[in-house]
């Protein structure tokens, strides 16, 4: 080969290893909040790692994903996972000038999935937590996709599992009318306490992304204070009685309902309990159980007609 040939090919044999940032020289930033570091930068994704607020970490290039607020940069981690733009602490360096891109096949967004179907009124949260904030009040047998599962959630009943949705938001497994086959999913991987306001997607985002702040709630257990307590087909005494909760049964609550100024609660058995009749006291704010109404969909209630 000519020594002026060799010569002209050797910068380029210098120069591709970089191409897609793999040897990149790396920029140290930190954390804004929590945030997870994912398998692909899309919301949807598995964690891979979170990095806690304010922690340290090192980028090697920049992609693009699904929206946060107001950016679709994601950048990848010396972790070879990736975040979101919005979640550094440092939002003024133009990472796509000071970084390389990290190649079309970074974009790619590789999701399991498996359907399921919700056994009763669900509360759809932010992380699989009851204290993390609630995106979603699903209504019993709606259909849900599942796209990953952690073991590491809060305990309901007696379940730890929470399952990852296409809403991208957590429901409780206990709250499934089947157990899924983990076995095809993926697991969801380290899940950090988040809230909305500083993970609220907007702006563009697909509509699995989307989220609605609304309220925290969750299923409560409770148990009957009287000798025993009548479960109605409807929140009032006048409706029929489909069943019956003997002294100091436990009874597990869904919603609550405000008929005419006294409270009743529905349980998972879907009838309706006077909250006088427990113990409890479910309306008050130690337990922040949700209003049955915050299930129902816009514009499904009954409206008055012209005679």
């Amino acid at each position: 080969m000519e020594p002026r040939l060799l010569l002209r090919l050797l910068p380029l044999v210098l120069v591709l290893p970089y191409a897609f940032g793999d040897s990149a020289p790396a920029i140290s930033t930190s954390a804004e909040y929590n945030t997870e570091c994912k398998t692909c930068p899309h919301s949807l994704c598995p964690n891979t790692l979170y990095y806690s607020t304010s922690e340290l970490l090192n980028l090697t290039c920049w992609t693009h994903g699904t929206r946060i607020i107001s950016t679709t940069l994601w950048l990848r981690s010396t972790s070879s996972c990736y975040l979101t733009e919005y979640d550094l602490a440092d939002t003024t360096t133009d990472y796509t000038s000071t970084l390389p891109y990290c190649g079309p096949d970074s974009e790619d967004e590789a999701l399991t999935l498996e359907a399921a179907t919700l056994r009763y009124k669900t509360e759809c949260r932010i992380c699989p937590g009851i204290t993390c904030d609630t995106l979603a009040y699903l209504k019993e047998d709606t259909e849900v996709e599942l796209t990953c599962w952690t073991p590491d959630g809060q305990v309901i009943i007696d379940d730890p599992y929470w399952m990852k949705t296409t809403n991208n938001c957590y429901v409780a497994q206990k709250n499934l009318y089947d157990k899924p086959d983990i076995t095809y999913l993926d697991p969801c991987g380290p899940i950090p306490f988040l809230e909305i306001e500083k993970h609220f997607n907007e702006n563009g985002t697909s509509e699995v992304d989307k989220r609605s702040p609304v309220r925290p709630a969750y299923l409560i257990n409770v148990t009957v204070g009287e000798e025993y307590a009548l479960c109605h087909s409807c929140p009032e005494e006048k409706c029929e009685v489909e069943r019956r909760y003997v002294f100091n049964q436990e009874v597990w609550l869904q919603c609550l309902v405000d008929s005419n100024g006294t409270w009743w609660s529905e349980t998972t058995d879907f009838c309706y309990v006077r909250n006088a009749d427990f113990w409890q006291s479910p309306e008050g704010d130690y337990y922040r159980n949700p209003l049955c109404e915050y299930f129902e969909e816009p514009g499904s209630g009954d409206e008055d007609g012209d005679d």
